[in-house]
């Protein structure tokens, strides 16, 4: 959904923004105001131009940080159109306001209002803004939240790329039917579906054409033993050699999907005799080709685009030609027709001023022309005005202001045929069913500009231009009835026969007139004759023109109602009410007044200079006396006697001494009794001579001087504040911090954040803290200053009083303790232990010894022995011994090899030790603890402080 761009008031941002500009207030928005002109919005604007409603029925909500979504709802009989819409808050500020030259929306009787827009205001953080507590909402609608959304063109359904937009049912179907009438579809392949082409062929590779039946059951029936290996011939079946070839006539072989393809696309490359050029693909280039373009012969394009922008409807082969709108839906003022509901043919040439002319012929016989302003810019023209060129009257409606009806395109005839257009808010000169009828928008006049206006009863109005034509503001003077001057003609006949509106001098042989002269004729006057509606009842009024006092400016009236007349009644003045009742007239201006002598007549309005009084009476205060002009309205007479009720009040602008008095009167002149009451101003200061009461309780604000505000009867002090009027009471002095449960402060108030203000903007402030700046209470607490060591304002500094600790552990005997049984095991010692010794001495004597020697004889036989070692071989036939020998002794020095090293496998087994603790002290170290700094349970405010 668009945004409109609204202007914030100067006011509005006021309202938005606080006081001393750190924040912004709370703005409710409750009315949306309906403004019936466009023109340009200024910041400056307190109200709406040309206001002609405001609703209160509206929703709203924020959508963003610049934008808020709004819903106005008018459900009333009203007619109107509308141009400018503005935003009211709940205190009647204009707080935003937009306008623009086209209508916003048209509101017939019969029809339910609904305005519901995006609004987008220039440098705003929308937070803040609320709505009243109407709750029902139009928001723009998503694919998730029900709202109001815009249905998409054909271009936009086309792109397929906004997600806001929607689109009808009969789009729908149109792009539905549109694709399938397209080759915009996907192939067909083994992993996903899509379109293929069929192929009789039963030994064709491809993975992208179908099989048909017959390629099937050829497959089948040659799989199925029924052909026979015989070749295949054009009588019987058989075994089949392809080929392909395209231009072959043989008729023993058989085409392959090539040939079939090189043939099809052959044939589709032709244009078919039967199919009347229905089968060329591109038309426009065929056309092209043979020179016959919209640039050379008028084409009949069809019907134009529902949503068709005249406009863009330019002097180039895809829009030359003749087009037809054969519905009004979109044919508006808007999209550039020539008028509203404009049902006819558009025809677009490439001639004329620039190349390019445009001529619309509708259907009720108007044609209108126009042609381009410039060089043709691709888009959107530019165009000049619609010229109306043939005489057939143009519809009005509801969306046009006749005020908008002055520049050459709007010459000519216009008809309103509704009772539901004519109002005086679209600037007609009748409003209503009856104000029907024909507008004539003529070249000549005022400015060379007239406008008339005939109704269906007769009734003809005529004005003119004021000014030069301006669209953005037309200036047209008030509408003039014809006929409304005086018939060119006396009237001398019976005024009872006298039914025809009109206005008659009427001279004093006429009869049945409601006053004769002096001679009895009638008198000589003006009348004025209207006749009803109904075409029957007839009404009269009749003005004397006499020459007399009595006789001129009496005016009369009377009523025909079918049948006879009703008498004169004369419509009283001042002068002829009190002539009639015999209460004498209105006394012009008196050079003096004595309140004793003079003869107030009943009825009497009476002025007099307040110095040229005498006799004043007593209560009649009149506070300074000079010459102001003293009014007196004197009542009817109470009876035949002399007691008269009068007003008496000064004129004067001073409100010091205007003073306002009601007066009695009794008594014979010269010794009269006159009371005189002062009368109370509602706007005005009063001093009261006697004790009031105020049984009802008293409204409102009590203003004046505050130190006389504040003074009581008997001056006392009450809680230090003394109530004797030398001075004004402060409830609050500037400069208190006070707490406030807020991040916003109040009006007239600021958070105390160590800012600085303007001392002479703030005096008072400016007392307290004479340094220009406001204290950083955030996070700090208040202390009531010491006797002596500080200063007001001055700072401290997280600290506790000063203090010492004692701590102590008591003495306890913990007794004799045991310790857990656990079982060590079978340890070992370390391998250790080797060592060595010196050796010195001599051996004993020792080694003797003897050896048995075995004696073999031979296994050879014989007797030849031999000493034999004991591998000879042999039969051992004796032993010999060798005599003993050998004895001997050896000196030994020297030590002995390192030896001895050992280890000892040691059993510890299972046991338990007693430890006997005993009584005993500890010495205790207190470590650091708490918050960052000192605090006690407390709830968070801001410190503010008033600003004055």
């Amino acid at each position: 959904m668009s945004k409109l761009l609204f202007t914030m008031t100067d006011a509005g941002r006021k309202a938005l923004v606080n006081a001393n500009k750190t924040g912004t207030n709370k703005v409710e928005i409750v009315s949306v105001g309906l403004g019936s002109r466009y023109y340009a919005t200024s910041t400056t604007q307190t109200k709406i131009t040309d206001e002609i409603k405001r609703l209160t029925t509206i929703g709203g909500k924020v959508v963003s940080p610049d934008t808020i979504h709004v819903t106005a709802k008018d459900d009333s009989k009203d007619e109107y159109a509308v141009h400018t819409i503005g935003l009211y808050t709940n205190k009647g500020t204009l707080f935003a306001v937009y306008s623009q030259e086209q209508v916003i929306i048209n509101k017939a009787s019969s029809t339910i209002a609904l305005i519901s827009s995006d609004i987008a205001i220039k440098n705003l953080d929308t937070k803040n803004i609320t709505f009243g507590d109407v709750e029902f909402i139009n928001p723009p609608a998503t694919e998730t939240v029900v709202g109001v959304a815009r249905f998409a063109n054909e271009q936009e359904i086309d792109a397929g790329t906004d997600d806001s937009l929607a689109v009808s049912a009969k789009r729908l179907k149109q792009a539905i039917v549109k694709h399938e009438q397209s080759r915009n579809h996907p192939d067909a392949t083994l992993t996903s579906k899509g379109i293929v082409q069929l192929s009789n062929a039963t030994n064709s590779t491809s993975e992208k054409l179908a099989a048909t039946p017959k390629a099937v059951k050829a497959a089948y029936d040659l799989a199925d033993g029924k052909y026979t290996a015989q070749n295949a011939t054009t009588a019987q079946k058989g075994i089949v050699q392809l080929s392909s070839a395209t231009n072959s006539t043989s008729e023993t072989q058989a085409a392959t999907p090539k040939a079939v393809k090189a043939a099809n696309d052959n044939a589709n490359s032709r244009l078919a005799k039967n199919q009347n050029g229905a089968d060329i693909q591109d038309k426009s280039a065929f056309l092209d080709n043979v020179g016959v373009t919209s640039l050379t012969f008028m084409k009949n394009n069809g019907e134009m685009p529902l949503d068709a922008d005249l406009n863009t409807f330019g002097p180039v082969k895809a829009y030359s030609g003749i087009w037809s709108k054969a519905t009004s839906t979109n044919a508006t003022l808007e999209k550039n027709f020539p008028e509203d509901n404009a049902v006819g043919v558009l025809e677009v040439f490439a001639a004329g001023n620039f190349a390019g002319t445009q001529r619309f012929t509708t259907r009720d016989g108007n044609v209108y022309m126009r042609k381009l302003a410039n060089k043709w810019n691709g888009t959107d023209g530019p165009w000049g005005v619609w010229r109306h060129t043939q005489s057939a009257t143009r519809p009005l409606s509801t969306t046009i202001d006749l005020n908008t009806l002055g520049a050459a395109e709007h010459l000519g005839l216009w008809r309103n045929s509704s009772s539901a257009i004519a109002s005086f808010a679209r600037n007609y000169p009748e409003e209503g069913s009856y104000a029907q009828g024909i507008l004539e928008v003529l070249e000549g006049g005022g400015y060379s500009r007239t406008q008339r206006y005939t109704t269906s009863r007769g009734n003809m109005y005529v004005r003119c231009l004021t000014a030069s034509w301006d669209a953005s503001n037309p200036q047209w003077g008030q509408w003039l009835r014809i006929g409304s001057q005086t018939a060119s003609g006396f009237f001398e006949g019976d005024l009872n026969n006298l039914t025809d509106p009109g206005i008659y001098s009427v001279t004093g042989k006429a009869t049945n007139g409601p006053m004769l002269d002096a001679a009895g004729a009638t008198l000589l006057g003006i009348l004025e004759v209207i006749r009803r509606f109904d075409g029957v009842s007839v009404w009269q009024r009749y003005t004397t023109t006499g020459k007399s006092e009595t006789t001129q400016g009496r005016t009369f009236e009377r009523v025909y109602a079918g049948s006879t007349w009703t008498e004169w009644r004369e419509v009283y003045n001042s002068f002829s009410l009190p002539l009639n009742l015999g209460i004498g007239g209105a006394v012009a201006k008196l050079t003096s007044l004595d309140w004793q002598t003079y003869d107030f007549v009943p009825g009497s309005l009476i002025t007099v200079r307040l110095d040229n009084m005498t006799n004043i009476p007593d209560g009649m205060d009149w506070g300074v006396i000079d010459g102001n002009l003293i009014n007196i309205a004197v009542g009817p007479s109470d009876d035949t006697g002399t007691g008269r009720s009068m007003k008496v009040w000064r004129s004067t602008v001073s409100k010091a001494n205007y003073r306002f008095f009601m007066v009695r009167i009794s008594g014979n002149p010269g010794s009269r009794t006159i009371t005189a009451r002062r009368v109370p101003i509602i706007d005005e200061a009063q001093t009261w001579g006697a004790e009031q009461t105020f049984s009802g309780g008293l409204s409102g604000e009590l203003s004046g001087n505050a130190a006389t505000a504040t003074k009581l009867k008997t001056a006392r002090t009450i809680n230090g504040v003394k109530f004797d009027g030398s001075a004004n009471i402060e409830a609050f002095p500037p400069g208190v911090p006070l707490p406030w449960p807020s991040d916003t402060p109040p009006a007239g108030y600021a958070i105390m954040q160590g800012q600085t203000f303007d001392k002479a903007a703030y005096p008072k402030l400016a007392i307290a803290y004479p340094s220009g700046v406001i204290p950083d209470m955030r996070g700090w607490t208040i202390k009531g200053k010491p006797a002596s060591g500080r200063a007001v304002l001055s700072q401290e500094q997280d600290g506790i009083k000063s203090h010492t600790h004692s701590a102590s552990a008591s003495s306890t005997d913990l007794g004799t303790k045991t310790t857990s049984s656990f079982d060590y095991g079978t340890k070992s010692t370390n391998n250790t232990g080797a060592h060595t010794h010196n050796v010195s001495g001599t051996a004993n004597s020792a080694g003797a010894h003897t050896h048995t020697v075995p004696l073999r004889r031979p296994n050879s036989g014989g007797m030849n022995f031999d000493w034999l070692d004991g591998s000879s071989s042999g039969t051992v036939v004796g032993n010999g011994t060798v005599p003993s020998s050998g004895a001997h002794t050896h000196s030994v020095s020297g030590t002995a090899t390192s030896a001895g090293a050992h280890a000892h496998t040691v059993g510890i087994g299972a046991h338990t030790h007693s430890v006997k603790i005993g009584s005993h002290g500890h010495t205790i170290t207190v470590n650091a603890a708490g918050n960052a700094e000192n605090t006690v349970k407390n709830i968070a405010f801001n410190y503010i402080v008033r600003l004055a």
